[in-house]
């Protein structure tokens, strides 16, 4: 079944062919040739031409527009080459995700493009302007694609290179670069600008193959040596792209070795720049990324296997395999979302694991079968490109953050598309021989109708990717039992009303009430999405914090919003938003002491190490009539053993113990709060105590500060007048 194997012809059944004959076959080929790659290229380009007028989409927030190394363009490379890829959202100091992300050469990619082609432009979430170049980003996509599919083509070509289709326009390679083209699953990769890391690793791995094939035959030293080299450069770029090039350190030489005969040194040979390429990528990352692999995240949206036993885990990453299986012949429904839990967790007596299992078994066996040289099959190396493609980001040998994904099979989708082609250009013409015209048109008939279905699908669903608020739309009713798929466009649909807010401040009379009530409509359409993502993960600080404020925004419903508030805090103790958010509303617009104190004492059991909830119980108590100095003295003092740096927790502290007449304790307390800020109120005090304990001197030091710093006290500046004569100054 080796494609490549030439069979001897007897003597006597050898004929020449005239030269003149010859010339004239080469020249048809040609032309045939071209006609081919001006068919894929154009059928490429055709296929993704509506995503041209796009935005941005899903994760392209973390790679260009909330990135701020990629808003700098240029002067941004060198910390894009430094840094974790989502260190330039969430900055140089972020906590890794688990296992670390460095794929830094797309990213430079759109730093470039910026640098160029960006503009400045309003930001999808309404926060200001970004530098934005959509179009340019949706245009190399695409233009990168059909540079993939030309090169996929000339790889083939050379694969197959003693394959004589019956039928020119039928050959293996023309076949599967059409099937693998106009592949649905694609649609992630391509439509989606941050996706190109995808296609910038096939395209590298493909050059790289591409130089191992040619070193086969050439025989000038010079020459194998830059191949050598380029193999090295290809896989170690292809590797800055995504992590699982280094596949093709293990597919390179498996490539040779099903297709052509080469010596053993020639697989040394082209393997060992293939690994270095790999081990500097590797090295680079290391000192980049401390840990990784990192270890297993404890949020449920970072880490799908959360709360599964090990038998569970499996069970439902084999199941998943059998998922990809489906998609691959049959592409529908098509959703960015797989996480929690749309897919469900899975056990070992569940029919679907069980099938799958046998299912892979079974490919396995083929496989191995066929991968002895007598035996050697194209359905071998399809099944091994898949696998080997697969299996880092399948979750069988490490916790990659997602069940799954749609673009992870974007390389391992070549395998499939190889074999559905060579079964109909191949295997059944030479098992049925007899039969080519019927075959012919079987084929024609078959793989047009899968083409046509695919491209259709392709082309609407490339609409769904025209931006976030268009994606999250509509794959929520995909993926309706997922928590990131509800949160997410419960969450887009809450920054379009934070823009509406936005536009009716900037507007009067009925325009701003129309804004308002565009408002409030969407922040009702929010509702459920949230409780639907809530239902799943109670602790989804995110959804916690924004269905909140919108039960206070519409309704002015503060208790609901606390209510939400405190759960967000159990997961997250330290949740900006909850408490900034919570001091706003408190301070300006509840005046309830009582319920403040609710309040205030919730959040300190959940936040025991936080100061600001035992500040805001101290502020309650010194702004109460009378002042409560006992319990002023007891919260600011923990507060005050959390935080050291607030001036006003040292300097109520020192209040309230001069009220309490203990001015030891109260002069410590200033004393602390005047060396964090220059203060007249501060110094007044300070001279008073001064003053009291007969130290005229240091008391006008301090009166006469504060006179300075507020020249409108009276009594200061008589403080200072009397203290100055008191010191015979």
């Amino acid at each position: 079944m080796n494609v490549n194997k030439k069979k001897d012809m007897p003597r006597n059944e050898t004929k020449a062919v005239p030269a003149g004959s010859m010339l004239k076959d080469n020249a048809i080929a040609r032309k045939r040739d071209i006609i081919l790659k001006v068919i894929i290229v154009v059928f490429g380009f055709m296929l993704y031409a509506n995503t041209l007028g796009h935005g941005y989409a899903l994760d392209d927030t973390v790679t260009i527009w909330k990135n701020e190394f990629t808003q700098r363009g240029f002067d941004g490379i060198g910390d894009i080459l430094s840094y974790d890829t989502m260190a330039g959202m969430f900055g140089k100091d972020m906590d890794e995700v688990a296992g670390g992300r460095y794929r830094p050469l797309s990213v430079v990619m759109f730093a470039i493009e910026l640098e160029l082609f960006g503009k400045k432009t309003e930001a999808p979430d309404y926060t200001g302007d970004i530098v934005a170049a959509p179009f340019v980003g949706h245009f190399f996509n695409v233009l990168y694609y059909c540079l993939l599919l030309l090169l996929l083509y000339s790889v083939l070509k050379k694969l197959f290179r003693n394959h004589q289709p019956r039928y020119w326009f039928l050959s293996i390679p023309f076949l599967t670069v059409m099937l693998f083209a106009a592949h649905p699953l694609h649609t992630e990769v391509v439509a989606n600008i941050k996706s190109r890391d995808e296609i910038m690793a096939f395209l590298f791995v493909l050059l790289a193959m591409d130089c191992a094939i040619r070193f086969l035959d050439v025989r000038k030293l010079w020459q194998r040596i830059l191949l050598l080299v380029a193999i090295f450069v290809c896989i170690f770029l292809g590797s800055m792209s995504k992590e699982t090039t280094v596949a093709f350190v293990f597919l390179i030489p498996l490539t040779l070795y099903f297709f052509f005969s080469p010596k053993l040194s020639d697989y040394f040979k082209v393997t060992i720049p293939a690994f270095l390429g790999a081990l500097l990528y590797v090295i680079i990352r290391g000192n980049v990324i401390a840990n990784q692999f990192g270890g297993e995240a404890d949020l449920l949206l970072n880490n799908p296997f959360l709360n599964m036993t090990g038998g569970e885990r499996y069970a439902t990453v084999t199941y998943t395999l059998l998922l990809y299986l489906k998609l691959l012949v049959f592409p529908h429904p098509l959703t960015w979302d797989y996480y929690p839990y749309q897919i469900p967790t899975m056990h070992w007596t569940d029919w679907q694991v069980i099938l799958s299992l046998l299912l892979h078994l079974g490919m396995i066996v083929v496989a191995i079968v066929y991968l002895m040289p007598k035996r050697k099959s194209v359905y071998s190396y399809a099944i091994f490109f898949y696998g080997a493609t697969l299996i880092l980001p399948s979750n069988l040998l490490f916790n990659v953050g997602a069940f799954m994904a749609e673009r992870f099979l974007f390389m391992p989708s070549f395998g499939f598309c190889l074999a559905i082609a060579y079964t109909f250009a191949k295997v059944l013409p030479e098992k049925f021989p007899e039969k080519e015209i019927m075959l012919r048109n079987v084929t024609v008939a078959v793989l047009g109708i899968v083409a046509v279905a695919f491209f259709v699908k392709t082309v609407t669903r490339n609409m769904d990717w025209k931006d976030s608020t268009t994606l999250f739309t509509h794959d929520v009713h995909v993926s309706v039992n997922s928590i990131k798929g509800n949160s997410s466009y419960a969450s887009d649909l809450y920054t379009q009303s934070e823009g509406a807010e936005k536009k009716a401040a900037k507007c009067h009379g009925a325009d701003s009430l129309a804004y308002i009530a565009q408002r409030d409509s969407i922040m009702r359409t929010a509702i459920p999405y949230f409780e639907r993502a809530l239902e799943f993960d109670s602790l989804n600080s995110e959804s916690l914090v924004r269905i909140g404020n919108i039960y206070y925004k519409l309704d002015n419903d503060y208790r609901t919003m606390f209510k939400y508030y405190k759960q967000a805090l159990h997961s997250n103790p330290l949740n900006r938003d909850v408490w900034n958010n919570t001091v706003g509303v408190l301070t300006y617009n509840i005046n309830d002491p009582e319920y403040e104190k609710t309040i205030w004492w919730d959040y300190a059991r959940l936040s025991p190490d936080y100061y600001e909830a035992y500040y805001q119980l101290g502020e309650i108590y010194y702004s109460a009539n009378p002042k409560q100095n006992d319990s002023v003295v007891y919260y600011m003092s923990k507060a005050y053993s959390l935080n050291t740096s607030k001036f006003e927790i040292p300097f109520h502290l020192g209040m309230a113990y001069g009220n309490l007449n203990d001015f030891a304790k109260a002069k410590e307390y200033l004393l602390k709060a005047d060396a964090l800020k220059e203060d007249a109120e501060v110094k007044k005090f300070l001279g008073i105590i001064y003053g009291t304990e007969g130290n005229p001197a240091e008391a006008y030091k301090y009166f006469s500060k504060s006179a300075q710093l507020n020249p409108d006290d009276p009594i200061v500046q008589q403080y200072a007048a009397q203290s100055k004569m008191e010191a015979g100054m």
